[in-house]
């Protein structure tokens, strides 16, 4: 149930590159193996050799020093029929995985002990995953089952792209107009004359009504995508990553695009996507005053290396975000759930359910379709609001004040 990765025990520096004392880099990791381009010729591994593959997947949590949050989380994905495995990342080496973890009572979890602290683990597979289809999770955020189904059912329809449930945007700039994201961003980059993109925030994508990547804090993605983020990510943005434990959602969505020709993520059916439940935590793991820079250096130079600016190899689409129907279309590609057959598809009986509960919903009124959504995220956050763990409930009035 504890996996070691490999040369985790050992403190031999020569391992690991080596930043303000603390290993951020492993030896193996320092160059590409692969080119972008012989990237691009990778044949991803079907799914529908293995019928798993289109039943089941799985998670694999990225978590530090929140075990309260990360239990939460295993418990209620743990119940979810569709995840064979959760898998932890466990980049704590000072610290042991709570036995609650190692011995969870559902005998799905596995922990995958790195030694690197680097926000790059959470991609760095080092066990073998049961499935193809990868749920990456932050250990923050809760979903209902039938949110995450309805996902991977999309996902498999679209395995060489990322299914995800945050939709975020670019935003072009003139060159000389976007001083704050020269600071802290790659070094030697591009050219200061050349127009600057910067991160477009949720605010900015709902306003524009146009997206071009998500966040790996809750995604769908192919298995040989990890590998390949290891294998061929332009180092410049690997080392940036591991240096700054900043960006690797940026990293990882533009290299999926930049893979697929430029293509944007596809998004979750809108309820999916506001059927977020968000566990309190009062250990943030992001922000601080140099946060927006650092993410608009992120994207403008992430970009750059991918081959994704207006004229790199593999220019980056935006698509429409939110469609006439605002319970189900979102993004690009929107799935037909009334045109599906749910016989047709050699699926299980839990996803012909969730074919037909979509088709039963498209057909009732929205009232009684937020009613249900309403329902189904009380049923996610029971456990977490008892807790006390559901920001500015009762419940966490009275235990954090």
């Amino acid at each position: 149930r504890v996996f070691m990765g490999s040369g985790s025990s050992t403190n031999n520096d020569n391992n690991y590159s080596i930043n303000n004392g603390m290993a951020i880099l492993a030896v193996e990791d320092q160059e590409t193996k692969m080119t972008l381009s012989e990237a691009h010729s990778h044949t991803l591994k079907p799914i529908n050799v293995h019928p798993i593959d289109t039943e089941q997947y799985t998670i694999r949590i990225n978590t530090w020093q929140r075990n309260e949050l990360l239990l939460l989380s295993i418990n209620h994905h743990a119940q979810c029929e569709g995840v064979k495995e959760i898998q932890i990342i466990w980049c704590d080496s000072n610290n042991e995985p709570p036995d609650e973890v190692v011995h969870h009572a559902s005998g799905k979890v596995r922990v995958e002990k790195h030694i690197i602290n680097s926000l790059n683990e959470r991609f760095k597979v080092m066990m073998d995953t049961p499935t193809l289809g990868i749920l990456s999770l932050d250990d923050d955020v809760l979903r209902p089952c039938v949110a995450l189904d309805a996902a991977f059912l999309r996902w498999t329809r679209h395995p060489e792209r990322m299914v995800g449930f945050d939709a975020r945007t670019h935003v072009l700039v003139a060159g000389d107009s976007n001083e704050e994201s020269k600071e802290g961003g790659l070094k030697n980059n591009n050219n200061d004359e050349k127009p600057k993109w910067k991160y477009g925030y949720m605010s900015t994508t709902e306003s524009s009504n146009r997206y071009s990547m998500t966040l790996p804090r809750a995604s769908f993605l192919h298995r040989d995508y990890l590998d390949l983020y290891s294998l061929a990510l332009p180092r410049p943005i690997y080392v940036y990553v591991a240096q700054n434990l900043e960006c690797e959602d940026i990293a990882m969505s533009f290299f999926v695009s930049s893979l697929t020709n430029g293509r944007p993520p596809l998004i979750a059916d809108y309820w999916a996507v506001k059927s977020m439940v968000k566990l309190y935590s009062e250990k943030k793991i992001s922000g601080g005053k140099d946060h927006k820079s650092t993410r608009d250096a992120c994207v403008n130079d992430f970009a750059e290396l991918l081959g994704l600016k207006e004229d790199g190899e593999w220019p980056l689409q935006t698509d429409k975000l939110i469609h006439k129907n605002q319970f189900f279309g979102y993004g690009a590609e929107i799935e037909d759930w009334v045109g599906m057959d749910p016989l047709s598809f050699r699926l299980s009986p839990r996803l012909q359910g969730v074919i037909e509960s979509m088709q039963a919903l498209q057909s009732t009124s929205n009232e009684r379709r937020m009613g249900w959504l309403m329902q189904q995220k009380a049923e996610t956050m029971r456990e977490a609001n008892a807790a006390g763990m559901i920001e500015n409930t009762e419940q966490w009035k009275e235990r954090w004040g």
